[in-house]
């Protein structure tokens, strides 16, 4: 029976070409679209889920009060946290301090590269699954001069040698001894390195702040015993640094699962608010979308195809067919043709997987012969057969035989209402996808011209190494005298992408029950000239102030968030230990990413602290003005490789899985419009193939080829603008709450769902009245003869 069935199938695929093409081409495309957006899905759930403890492996973060009630979370906690927990909680089985990433220069065997590393504690390779190829885990990060390598980072620094045991030279300045070689880190790791270093050598380094409860500029990690739970360490934890910090202080830790904050890392007033698990949800949505897109397509196209069949149904119940053997059939039918759209979705995923993988910056492959993999592909082929073959075997079955072989049978009524609503969902999703498309661009054309509070433009930067630091005046005499160069000024970090913060700044008048946290960044006297920046009140640096040294410079945010309607001359203590007055408010500019309000900041003029060289050019003399960066680089930093970047593209890789998104999101949705039309194209074209006859009377009545095809593209018209009303709202919806994870973003405009409704509706009628056209100009009398 089941071979009869296919048989059967097989001959009315090569007997509707046209129709079989249209379906099996729109469920391939949308089983492709869904099979590549479910390997991505799949691959950020399991971000991080490689660590054996990882239940129990926590990030500790704290959370800052405002005084106007607000909540700011800060993923740094102050470097002494670390010890106090392990000595103070018996929970904390292994806990880790971590740095973020940190590039230094390595040299070994006359060979010098720059390596990305962290310092941290020697419990780090026990609490994380990073296995180690060759060393031990519990001793390699005991010693203070000892490094641990990642595989990829052995072999450039000592090509086929064995590693262990041999010596780098860090920064042309310490020895370090390979104790280890860790294998190739997971693909899935948020956590990247190259190199790892005990954090005692950093310490030791940078005691100064390192061992301040005030400033929070580093990560800590902890293992809880297994008999612990969270919600219990948590509340213990409460109240330890206004036990460190003086009863005023607001500030509270908590904990969050290691692996959740991947995809859980945004929070709002203290609590999670979303993330990339976000962009997940959104894409899973779009491929359930898009597949039940295609599959609406084959149920229209099958049902509207019900006449041509229904005399077949008549036949197989008058010899003895019951309703669910011929529902059998018409499914068997389904899936041979899902199974044909799955190969060829399969070959247009294998195509496409590693041009998508290039858009999203990181590779996805799928295995067939993987368990997940076939998992996968199989729930998408029963779900779309399950989707697309239900109703129209239902509705096939349904026929009446004695109407059926007596001629009288007819569509009902309810065929042609579900397949209008059909339509008019495929086209609400279409103007939703459209509309979402267009308002991700407006918001990414936003990002690159928004106005920062700095010119970042035409501004190139060096990080300072070898003897810069102790040459500062002698390079900027010389990078000032080359003349494409207009302004040099030095700063301590990357002035648009810098964290870290400090409670521990005082003013008089200061409520003892407020606790700000304040970003730090120390400039010279020419930054803020450099940068464009604007003063709102007060004066810039001056060099020829020896007092400059010991006073600020704070932001407008900090002026409000003091309390201060005019902040000059008033006095500020840092750290109980450094004291001078404020001397101007800058103007707010954007640090970090416009996902966040600009936070309260103070500046210093402090050239200890300075680490970047920042060089505005003249417009088109780009190359010379690296040519200078290069030979200062030459002259003070010999054996470092000469590397600089663009202020611009900096803050454009800030922005980066932005600009992915809106590229996955765009492919995507113009992927699911052009499924949505093809559908179209065929419903239109066995419609316009349907009414042949009525219009081959009319056409002899004297109706004109316009009306005839206004008569055909009528209920399409009708149909695309209730799906654009439907299409507005939700879309309007949808990308309101995606704009909302900025703090900064464009106004949602009614011209763009105008826009995207106006597209659909222009496409669909394109679309029918390629068919309506070739309808309305037939000869009337072959039509009326057609039999």
């Amino acid at each position: 029976m089941l071979k009869n069935y296919f048989i059967i199938a097989i001959r009315n695929l090569f007997r509707n070409k046209l129709f079989s093409l249209i379906n099996i081409l729109g469920l391939a495309a949308g089983i492709s679209c869904s099979l590549i957006i479910l390997v991505w899905v799949q691959d950020e759930l399991n971000t991080d889920a490689f660590h054996l403890q990882g239940n129990q492996l926590y990030r500790v973060l704290q959370n800052h009060r405002y005084s106007n009630g607000e909540i700011y979370t800060d993923v740094a906690t102050p470097g002494p946290l670390r010890s106090f927990m392990k000595e103070t909680f018996p929970e904390v089985r292994l806990s880790t301090r971590l740095t973020w990433l940190d590039q230094r220069l390595f040299k070994a065997n006359d060979k010098s590269f720059y390596e990305k590393g962290r310092f941290v504690d020697p419990d780090f390779l026990q609490m994380f699954t990073f296995p180690m190829k060759e060393g031990n885990i519990l001793d390699a990060l005991k010693d203070i001069h000892s490094i641990v390598l990642t595989g990829q980072a052995a072999a450039r620094l000592f090509g086929n040698e064995n590693a262990l045991g041999k010596t780098l030279l860090m920064d042309e300045s310490e020895s370090f001894t390979v104790t280890g070689i860790l294998e190739e880190l997971p693909a899935n790791s948020s956590l990247r390195f190259d190199f790892l270093i005990p954090f005692d050598w950093y310490l030791n380094k940078n005691k100064d702040w390192l061992e301040q409860w005030g400033e929070s500029s580093i990560g800590t990690v902890v293992l809880l015993n297994a008999n612990a739970t969270p919600e219990s360490f948590q509340r213990k934890m409460k109240g330890v640094m206004r036990s460190r910090l003086g009863p005023q202080h607001e500030g509270e830790l908590f904990i969050q699962r290691f692996s959740d904050y991947y995809l859980h890392g945004e929070f709002k007033n203290g609590v999670i608010s979303g993330g990339r698990i976000e962009r997940v949800q959104v894409f899973s949505a779009i491929a359930i979308l898009v597949l039940v897109i295609a599959c609406i397509n084959f149920m229209n196209l099958t049902t509207a195809q019900s006449e041509k069949r229904s005399k077949e149904v008549g036949l197989r119940k008058t010899i003895g067919a019951i309703r669910w053997q011929v529902a059998l059939q018409f499914f068997c039918e389904t899936l041979l043709i899902v199974f044909t759209a799955s190969l060829l979705g399969l070959l247009i995923c294998s195509i496409s997987l590693p041009v998508f993988s290039q858009i999203i910056g990181k590779t996805l492959s799928l295995d067939l012969l993987s368990l997940q993999s076939i998992i996968i592909l199989l729930s998408i082929v029963m779900l779309t057969g399950l989707i697309a073959g239900s109703y129209p075997a239902i509705y096939l079955s349904g026929f009446q035989p004695a109407q059926v072989l007596k001629g009288k049978m007819k569509p009902g009524r309810g065929s042609f209402a579900l397949r209008k609503i059909l339509v008019v969902s495929q086209f609400t999703l279409s103007i939703v996808l459209i509309a979402g498309t267009l308002v991700i661009n407006k918001q990414m054309d936003y990002i690159e011209s928004k106005d920062i509070g700095l010119e970042r433009e035409g501004i190139i930067y060096l990080r300072m190494k070898g003897d810069m630091r102790s040459h500062v005046d002698a390079i900027k005499s010389e990078l000032v005298n080359n003349p494409v160069i207009e302004n040099v000024s030095f700063c301590s970090t990357n002035p648009i992408d810098f964290g870290g913060s400090r409670s521990d700044l005082e003013w008089e008048g200061k409520d003892p029950a407020l606790q700000i946290a304040f970003a730090s960044l120390s400039v010279d006297d020419s930054f803020i000239e450099s940068m464009g920046m604007k003063m709102a009140e007060g004066r810039n640096f001056r060099r020829e102030y020896s007092t400059d040294t010991t006073t600020f410079i704070i932001n407008e945010t900090a002026a409000r968030a003091m309390g201060f309607d005019h902040a000059s001359d008033q006095l500020l203590t840092l750290g109980g230990t450094r004291r001078g007055k404020i001397i101007g408010v800058v103007r707010d500019f954007n640090f970090q990413s416009i996902h966040n309000k600009v936070e309260p900041l103070f500046m210093t003029f402090d050239p200890s602290w300075y680490n970047v060289i920042l060089v505005r050019y003249k417009t088109g003399h780009e190359s010379e003005a690296i040519e200078g960066l290069k030979e200062i680089n030459s002259r003070y930093a010999p054996s470092y490789p000469f590397e600089y970047s663009f202020l611009s593209q900096d803050w454009d890789k800030q922005y980066k899985s932005e600009s992915q998104f809106g590229a996955m999101f765009s492919y995507f949705s113009i992927l699911s419009v052009l499924i949505s039309f093809l559908g179209l194209f065929g419903l239109s074209s066995f419609s316009a193939e349907k009414r042949i006859k009525e219009l081959g009377i009319r056409k002899i009545l004297g109706a004109g080829i316009p009306s005839l095809m206004l008569l055909l593209a009528s209920e399409v018209i009708i149909l695309t603008l209730i799906a654009s009303v439907l299409g507005s709202i939700i879309g309007w919806y949808v990308v309101d709450r995606w704009l909302s994870t900025f703090v900064y973003h464009v106004d949602l405009d009614l011209v763009i769902f105008l826009i995207a409704s106006g597209a659909a509706v222009c496409v669909a009628i394109l679309t029918v009245s390629f068919h309506s056209a070739k309808a309305a100009r037939a000869n009337p009398i072959k039509n009326l003869r057609i039999e």
